[in-house]
């Protein structure tokens, strides 16, 4: 692969955790994000260009695309954000991704495009047998998932090369806030997948020939196939929170089990167990506690 590895998003937790992933065994890596966002520990690094710039500005768009050998597209507006203004969200999830897909077309045509896309484009599907495979129809029931199927339309109809992964929810292995509500209802079946697991596809996409063209699930694997009930409950044991406070969905969300058979065999990602997951947790806790 000649050029840098262009990373959209580049300065979110992600993609700085990407961008070291791969600059750590010698890729030239160029982020793109918006300018007021901390590029602190980025700069003025050997092998590490920043564009500053707003995807939804095409000229920008171009100019940071010009000569890379790869795109991994992680800019977006996620929810609760995008849901709180629909035209703002296309203009950033669609128009964005039309513009990089554009920009690539005329600055990189050999390229290889990698679209992160979401698991909440199969909307509900809770009435159905598990897992949710890839051929599944989508059905949006929230404007960012709506989004997300247009751009990924988008992608897979342009005549780059491309890989498109839904990802499942991202734990992330940090003190938070409980959602309210939760994204599911209590009996609902769940699989996220750990934020480091995510960083460890994307890394492994850039240099994948065998997911060219392909569209895969993204998601934590067996370990985290749990109830919506079982989850909140582990949740609020690691933070010592109350039961009792708990806020789920009305009706249910877009979460579910995902086979990613075709996804692990390739991309080699589920690093990390759900019980592993779940003694981060306790631990960044009691660090917390014993402050």
């Amino acid at each position: 692969m000649n050029g840098p590895v262009l990373v959209t998003g580049g300065a979110g937790s992600v993609g700085r955790m990407l961008v070291e992933k791969l600059a750590a065994v010698g890729r030239g890596m160029r982020i793109f994000d918006l300018p007021f966002m901390d590029f602190s520990g980025l700069e003025n690094r050997d092998g590490i260009e920043i564009v500053k710039g707003d995807i939804t500005d095409a000229a920008q768009v171009t100019d940071a695309i010009d000569g890379v050998g790869a795109v991994v597209h992680l800019a977006a507006l996620l929810p609760p954000n995008s849901e709180r203004d629909r035209e703002r969200t296309f203009a950033v999830n669609v128009g964005g991704t039309e513009n990089i897909i554009k920009a690539m077309e005329a600055r990189a045509p050999n390229a290889t495009l990698i679209f992160t896309s979401s698991i909440s484009t199969y909307g509900n599907t809770m009435d159905e047998e598990p897992p949710v495979r890839v051929s599944h129809p989508q059905s949006a029931i929230d404007i960012y998932a709506d989004s997300k199927i247009v751009g990924e339309g988008l992608v897979r109809e342009s005549a780059l090369n491309w890989i498109a992964m839904r990802i499942a929810g991202i734990a992330v292995p940090a003190f938070l806030e409980p959602p309210s509500p939760w994204p599911f209802v209590a009996e609902q079946r769940v699989e996220m997948v750990h934020r480091d697991d995510v960083v460890d596809a994307l890394f492994a996409s850039v240099d994948a020939p065998e997911a060219a063209n392909k569209v895969l699930n993204i998601a934590g694997g067996a370990t985290w196939q749990l109830r919506g009930a079982d989850y909140v409950r582990d949740f609020y044991e690691f933070m010592g929170a109350p039961l009792e406070d708990v806020d789920y969905r009305q009706t249910p969300g877009w979460v579910d089990w995902y086979d990613t058979e075709e996804s692990q065999r390739i991309l080699q990602y589920q690093n990390r167990s759900y019980e592993r997951y779940s003694d981060e947790m306790r631990a960044i806790v009691e660090a917390l506690m014993a402050e």
